[in-house]
């Protein structure tokens, strides 16, 4: 799903996280056992907190990318160094698409994804997948790359939208094909949903503020080696 839509869903998310806050204060101010109160104070303290842990990652994930020349490659091994296995497989995108996943980081699978997964990819029966990296046989993508490894790494530094309910939901939400009743979502999920369409809108971001530096760059070496620059 485009950027552009995913943040316009996001903004309508956050009126309905405000309706669904609202509308749980009053139940609670009529149901003396509940233990959660949801406040503007605490919402403001959790953004905060995400801003700077995104700073962090993302100043990480540069510095990385450019350990790694921003090659594939070392990147996966880098991955691969870092507890999640690698599977490189002739179909994987094929096996992908019918399972509605997309090629890079898949998170812990169960159920029938996990099932059909388990034997059209490692030939066993199963009903429960460990996180890996599933990507076809061939070159990768440098870009499709950085994209990934952004979540990856996100991830693996508990960035909130991460848990495999949020994710689940989140893939029904960008799947045109799939269908995802955001009416049924409580305030929980609908805040949680939010992070985890935040937390793809800042790889894509991320990923193309990567491709822009690397053109300026590649633009810049060429008027150098061109005899049009001087230093």
């Amino acid at each position: 799903m485009h950027k552009i839509l995913k943040e316009t869903v996001y903004t309508i998310l956050a009126l309905k996280e405000k309706f669904a806050k609202k509308k749980k204060t009053k139940n609670e101010k009529n149901n003396s056992t509940s233990k959660t109160v949801l406040n503007n104070g605490c919402s403001l303290n959790l953004s905060a907190k995400t801003e700077e842990a995104k700073a962090r990652l993302e100043n990480n994930v540069a510095t990385l990318l450019k350990q790694f020349e921003n090659m594939p490659e070392k990147v996966l091994l880098y991955i691969e160094r870092n507890g999640t296995p690698v599977i490189r497989h002739k179909k994987a995108s094929e096996v992908l698409d019918i399972i509605r996943e997309e090629q890079g980081y898949l998170r812990e699978l169960r159920g029938l994804k996990a099932f059909l997964l388990n034997l059209m990819v490692f030939k066993k029966l199963g009903f429960k997948t460990k996180p890996m990296f599933l990507l076809d046989e061939g070159k990768v993508d440098e870009y499709a790359m950085i994209h990934q490894f952004y979540k990856w790494y996100a991830m693996k530094v508990d960035m909130p939208g991460f848990d495999a309910k949020t994710q689940e939901n989140f893939r029904k939400y960008i799947d045109e094909k799939s269908y995802l009743n955001m009416s049924n979502l409580d305030v929980d999920e609908i805040i949680a949903l939010k992070e985890a369409i935040a937390r793809d809108v800042d790889a894509i971001t991320f990923t193309e503020n990567i491709a822009k530096e690397n053109e300026g760059s590649k633009k810049a070496l060429k008027k150098m080696t061109d005899g049009g620059a001087s230093i």
